[in-house]
């Protein structure tokens, strides 16, 4: 049993049979097992299928796609305050979504669910996310995946996002998404009735974290903040940045590709004489 993928043929008569069949989603994320937004997450999924969390043990924010390859990965099972079950990992996001892609500890997924993470996934952080890396790894795999971020790292309406949440995702399980590609979602922190709406949104250029942090030499607990330029990509079809939409008070929701390659810079470096000439016997 799988998703329903964007384009299928009979892709109607394929979410008609999915009706009598349990779809199976993988729910993790970056900021750890013990997280509020993967509580959030949970409570939202609730009736849309059979829910398996497996998520880091402690929080594993900022690691992007990362893996762990220097020692064994430890899974153990853990109960959260509601009653359900859950698994903790004592690795990265993506090692979550790769042992969840066995089936050894839990049925393999249909769709992978990461997030919410607390602090918005936009611009240029989406490449040092690890609930977005967590998303890539799971469409890499040709998964469908959701990552969902909400703009304050202390939100005060995060539990209002539990309907935003619950119909997008069944929106992805309805229509599918084309092969290789995870949604990246962004809820601004305010009522839902204070929402305006769903938009579509480019990847910003900015970061929200544009400084490094340096401690000085000499002076204890001396340190100096220096700000990172970041000069952004042009607008895509004319669409709003992610920073843009979720100042506005609406979700951003950005579709994401692993594959970084850019085909028209392809076709340039077709024309240029690439290979040195090597000098004959």
């Amino acid at each position: 049993m799988g998703v329903v993928r964007a384009g299928d043929a009979g892709a109607a008569t394929a979410w008609a049979r999915m009706q009598h069949v349990t779809v199976r989603i993988l729910l993790t994320n970056d900021d750890g097992i013990d997280a509020p937004g993967l509580a959030v997450a949970r409570r939202a999924l609730e009736g849309l299928g059979e829910v398996v969390t497996i998520a880091p043990a402690g929080d594993a924010s900022a690691v992007a796609r990362a893996i762990t390859i220097d020692r064994a990965l430890t899974v153990q099972r853990c109960r959260f305050g509601d009653g359900r079950e859950g698994f903790a990992c004592d690795g990265t996001p993506v090692d979550c979504v790769r042992v969840g892609l066995l089936g050894v500890v839990a049925p393999r997924p249909d769709l992978v669910v990461a997030g919410v993470n607390l602090g918005a996934n936009m611009g240029a952080d989406v490449t040092y996310s690890g609930t977005v890396g967590a998303a890539l790894e799971a469409a890499l795999r040709g998964l469908p995946a959701l990552a969902f971020s909400v703009e304050s790292r202390a939100p005060g309406w995060l539990d209002e996002a539990v309907p935003l949440i619950r119909h997008l995702v069944g929106e992805v399980l309805r229509r599918g998404l084309p092969s290789h590609v995870a949604l990246n979602v962004n809820l601004p922190d305010r009522p839902l009735a204070a929402m305006g709406g769903v938009c579509l949104a480019r990847v910003g250029g900015n970061s929200m974290h544009d400084r490094v942090v340096l401690a000085d030499d000499g002076r204890a607990g001396a340190v100096s903040e220096y700000l990172v330029p970041c000069d952004g990509p042009p607008s895509a079809a004319g669409l709003p940045s992610d920073f843009e939409v979720v100042a506005a008070g609406e979700v951003a929701v950005t579709p994401l590709s692993y594959d970084l390659a850019d085909e028209a810079t392809l076709t340039v470096l077709a024309g240029w004489d690439l290979a040195p000439e090597v000098p004959c016997g």
